[in-house]
């Protein structure tokens, strides 16, 4: 799999691999794909790939920062709003709904608490991405069914502003705006990363296939002892997933 830090390190191997080429008068390929102008193309389009992703990723970042902090405060809401509850005079039976809700969004916690991680591999990051927001929409969705249930108690008055039934309800608002945040700003580095995938690893003509190529050229054109082979030889280009080839 994919991952910015493997990226650089391939690209790296790949200006390498170009730059010694770009030096031997004899290197003369067939193959279009394989002369110095193409290859310098495709590492400056290959370059630009893996920039983007950092470019997508800045808001990316921030959104699920700002959704972490909205709702690491959310259970000391939920726990004073439920004694203001109790206090009110709510009947058993109720505060018994209310408490098993409650209980719910603070079990939560501890799965929403893991920070999604953008520096992941491209589908591992889908998949905690994937994981997270379904937890943080089961606690949302959690805290709109507890003030659904404080809005039923004609008691349930608060003289404190953000326990009265508005403020709750704004912060269930403001909660679901950063949770809609993180994923309209996932959705730009995911294609991003898509991209990048495509001219580094799976594109038939991508940097690893074409790298191995030059390689390939270069031990039947020159061979195996010419010293541009030996120059290269040792440069490493692993498709995704597997270890490293060359």
């Amino acid at each position: 799999m994919a991952s910015e830090s493997g990226d650089m390190k391939l690209l790296g191997n790949f200006g390498k691999l170009v730059e010694f080429i770009s030096i031997n008068p004899d290197y003369n390929p067939a193959n279009a794909a394989l002369k110095l102008p193409a290859l310098n193309a495709q590492k400056t389009a290959a370059l630009a790939a893996v920039a983007d992703i950092g470019t997508k990723e800045a808001p990316y970042k921030a959104a699920v920062n700002d959704r972490q902090e909205g709702f690491e405060g959310l259970r000391p809401v939920v726990s004073r709003a439920g004694n203001m509850f109790k206090a009110s005079g709510a009947g058993q039976k109720i505060q018994d709904d209310l408490k098993t809700v409650s209980r719910k969004i603070s079990g939560r916690r501890k799965t929403a608490k893991v920070k999604d991680d953008p520096n992941t591999p491209v589908n591992e990051a889908t998949k905690s991405h994937s994981a997270s927001q379904l937890s943080y929409e089961n606690i949302l969705g959690n805290y709109e069914a507890f003030v659904a249930i404080l809005k039923t108690e004609p008691g349930y008055a608060p003289n404190e502003a953000d326990l009265k039934i508005t403020g709750l309800t704004a912060l269930a608002n403001d909660l679901k705006a950063k949770n809609d945040a993180v994923s309209s700003t996932f959705a730009p580095v995911s294609a991003a990363r898509g991209v990048r995938d495509q001219l580094l690893y799976l594109n038939d003509d991508c940097v690893v296939n074409n790298a191995l190529l030059v390689k390939a050229y270069v031990r039947a054109a020159l061979g195996p002892d010419s010293q541009l082979f030996k120059s290269i030889k040792g440069l490493e280009f692993a498709r995704q997933g597997k270890r490293p080839k060359g």
